[in-house]
C-alpha cells in the first residue's frame, strides 16, 4: 500500500485550505504526486519545468489568497525552484513546497539525484521543515502530521510567506494496480486561533497628539493588493484633511492620488519635503522618489508593519506601526474626524497639498501632449506603444509587469484607478525569470482578463512557461521586442561602454512567431502606428483564446524618445 502517513499528508492540507497543487514529474516524489491527483479536493497540474512551476504556482496564490502547493523529485529539481520561493518570501506570498528526497544515508554515495536538500533555501523561506524516513512507528506517524500542521499554519501567519517540507522516501513507490487510496483516516488538524494586534489606548493617543502637530504629512504606498475598504478611507483623509497620498502603479492605491512623481520629483524639489511620512506595503518603484527622501531627511517616518524585519527604505524610520493599513487608517480618520466635530474645523497649512498636485496636473498634462504628438508621429516606439495599451484595457481586468522597462515604462504612463484595474509584479527580488510563468498562474486563478506586458529578454528567458497544457483563454501577452535588454541603453553607466552591445543590451535576433504557434496562442505582429491601431480592438477582444501581440521597435529610438520624454518636463 502506499504510505497511508502521505496519504494523511495530503488530506491534512485540503482540510487546511490547501486546495491547489502544481506537480512536476518525477519518480521519488511519486507518492505525493498520487495522493496529491487522487484527492478529490485538490486540483492538480503537472509542469515539467520546476523553475515555470513554482512561478505559476506563486501567480495563483497571490490571486487565490491562499497557499498553493509545489512538489518535485528529488536533487537538482528543487533547486530550480529557488528563484521563485524568493519571490514569494519577499512578497509574502503563502507557498507549501514538497520535496522528496533520499534517505540521508544515500547522500553523496555516487547514487543519482541526490543532493543537501535539507535547508536547501536558507533564508528564503519562512521556516524549513523535514519529516524522517520512518513511516511506521507511532512516533513518527505523529511527527509527521504535527510538522505539516505547523509548516500550513506557519506558511499563513503574517507576515505570510514559503514554507519547504523535505520528505525523505525509501521504495516502493508506488501502490499496486488496482490498490485503492484511503483518505479520512483518523489524525488530528491543529488549528492556530487568529489575532489582532492593536496599541494602547495611551500610546494612541500619543500617536494622536503628534499626528495633528503635523501640517505636511504623506502617506504613501508601496507594492500592495487592492484594497476597497482601505483606498476609501484614504481618499477621504486626502480630501477632508489636506494629507498628500502617492502610490507607484503597483500600489493599487484605487483612486486619484499622487501617481505621476516619477515625471515632476527631483532631488531639489524641498518644498514638497513633508515633516511626516507614513508609509505601508512593499516596494517602491520609483528610484527618483526613494533618492528624494533620502535625501531630505529629518522629517518624522512611520512605517505600518506586521513582520519583524526592521524596514528602513528611505533611511529615515523612527516608528514602527505594527497594525495593518486598513485598520490604522480607517481609526485615524475616525479620531480626526470626531476631534473636527468636538473641537470645530482644524486650522492645516493647505500649501503642501497645493504644490503636490499642482505637479501632479502639470505632469498629466504633459504626458498627454508628448503622446498626443508622438503617436502622429509614423515611427513606432515602446513607450507610445504603452500608452496606447494600458489606456484600451478593459475595466476590471488584471495587468502583470515584467521586470526592466516593461514595469518602468507603466509607472510613468499609469492604469487609470476608475477602471478597477489590479496590477502585479514580481518586485519582491525584481528579476525577470518568471514573469511570464506568474502571469499564466494568474490567469489560471481568475475568470477576469490577465495582461502581461513583458520585454523580450524577459519572455525568451521565461518562455517555458507556456511549455504546459493548461493555458487559459483569459491570457493576454504584450511583448516589447526591441531585440535585446533596451534598459541598459537609458542607463547612464553601461549606455557609454563599447560593451553595451554584447555584454549588457546581448542582442538577439529572435520573435516570438513560433512560440506563440507552439503554444497555441492566437499571434499578431506589428512594427508601425498603423498596424497597432489596426489589431489592436481584436487582441483586447474578451473573446476567444489566449494571444500574443508582439510589438518590434528599435532600441536606439526607444531610447531617444524615453530620453526627450525625461527631459522635456517643466514645472
Amino acid at each position: 500500500m502506499l504510505l497511508q502517513p502521505i496519504i494523511n499528508l495530503v488530506d491534512i492540507f485540503a482540510r487546511k485550505g490547501v486546495k491547489n497543487a502544481i506537480i512536476s514529474p518525477g519518480s521519488r516524489n511519486a507518492p505525493l504526486t498520487i495522493a496529491l491527483v487522487r484527492h478529490p479536493e485538490i486540483a492538480t497540474k503537472s509542469i515539467s519545468d520546476e523553475r515555470s512551476a513554482a512561478f505559476i504556482a506563486l501567480g495563483m496564490a497571490q490571486n487565490l489568497k491562499a497557499p498553493v502547493a509545489i512538489c518535485c523529485t528529488s536533487g537538482s529539481a528543487a533547486y530550480n525552484y529557488a528563484p521563485a520561493v524568493a519571490e514569494a518570501f519577499f512578497q509574502e506570498i503563502p507557498l507549501i513546497i514538497l520535496t522528496a528526497d533520499r534517505p540521508k544515508e544515500w547522500i553523496h554515495q555516487h547514487d543519482g539525484q541526490t543532493i543537501y536538500q535539507t535547508d536547501i533555501f536558507g533564508k528564503h523561506v519562512k521556516q524549513s521543515f523535514e519529516i524522517g524516513a520512518d513511516y511506521t512507528h507511532p512516533d513518527s506517524v505523529w511527527h509527521i502530521e504535527r510538522t505539516i500542521n505547523h509548516a500550513i499554519n506557519f506558511a499563513n501567519a503574517v507576515p505570510k510567506g514559503p514554507v519547504h517540507i523535505n520528505i525523505p522516501l525509501r521504495e516502493p513507490f508506488y501502490p499496486a494496480e488496482n490498490e485503492d487510496i484511503v483518505f479520512g483516516r483518523d489524525y488530528r488538524v491543529m488549528e492556530v486561533l487568529p489575532t489582532e494586534t492593536t496599541l494602547t489606548k495611551e500610546t494612541w493617543r500619543s500617536l494622536l497628539n503628534d499626528f495633528q502637530n503635523f501640517d505636511r504629512v504623506l502617506i504613501a504606498g508601496g507594492q500592495a493588493e487592492f484594497d476597497e475598504q482601505l483606498s476609501a478611507v484614504l481618499a477621504k483623509l486626502q480630501e477632508e484633511f489636506g494629507i498628500v497620498c502617492l502610490g507607484d502603479s503597483i500600489s493599487n492605491v484605487g483612486f486619484q492620488a499622487i501617481s505621476k512623481h516619477d515625471i515632476f520629483l527631483k532631488p531639489e524639489s524641498e518644498n514638497l519635503k513633508p515633516e511626516l511620512l507614513i508609509t505601508y506595503g512593499k516596494s517602491f518603484i520609483s528610484k527618483g522618489f526613494k533618492t528624494f527622501l533620502r535625501k531630505h531627511r529629518g522629517f518624522e517616518h512611520w512605517h505600518l508593519q506586521t513582520g519583524d524585519h526592521l524596514i528602513d527604505t528611505f533611511q529615515s524610520l523612527t516608528k514602527i506601526l505594527p497594525l495593518k493599513p486598513v485598520d490604522f487608517f480607517t481609526k485615524l480618520y475616525d479620531d480626526l474626524d470626531f476631534e473636527q466635530f468636538k473641537n470645530g474645523e482644524e486650522e492645516r497649512d493647505e500649501q503642501f497639498k497645493k504644490d503636490w498636485f499642482s505637479l501632479e496636473t502639470k505632469a498629466t498634462i504633459y504626458l498627454e501632449r508628448f503622446f498626443e504628438y508622438a503617436i502622429h508621429d509614423g515611427n513606432l516606439n515602446e513607450f507610445k506603444a504603452i500608452k496606447l495599451i494600458l489606456d484600451a484595457l478593459p475595466a476590471n481586468s488584471q495587468l502583470h509587469l515584467a521586470n526592466s522597462m516593461a514595469v518602468r515604462y507603466a509607472n510613468y504612463v499609469g492604469v487609470a484607478p476608475e477602471k478597477g484595474i489590479e496590477v502585479f509584479a514580481n518586485r519582491g527580488t525584481s528579476g525577470i525569470d518568471g514573469c511570464v510563468s506568474t502571469a499564466v498562474g494568474a490567469a489560471l486563478s481568475t475568470e477576469k482578463l490577465v495582461y502581461l506586458l513583458v520585454g523580450d529578454v524577459a519572455f525568451f528567458y521565461d518562455r517555458n512557461g507556456l511549455w504546459n497544457q493548461y493555458l487559459p483563454n483569459n491570457l493576454r501577452i504584450i511583448l516589447l521586442n526591441n531585440h535585446g535588454g533596451g534598459i541598459f541603453r537609458m542607463i547612464d553607466g553601461p549606455s557609454k561602454q563599447p560593451e553595451l552591445d554584447d555584454y549588457f543590451e546581448t542582442v538577439q535576433s529572435m520573435n516570438a512567431e513560433n512560440t506563440a504557434k507552439d503554444a497555441g496562442l492566437d499571434y499578431f505582429h506589428v512594427s508601425n502606428n498603423e498596424t497597432l491601431k489596426s489589431v489592436m480592438n481584436e487582441f483586447i477582444n474578451p473573446t476567444g483564446k489566449s494571444k500574443l501581440l508582439e510589438i518590434e521597435t528599435d532600441s536606439v529610438k526607444n531610447a531617444a524618445i524615453f530620453k526627450q520624454f525625461k527631459n522635456g518636463f517643466v514645472a
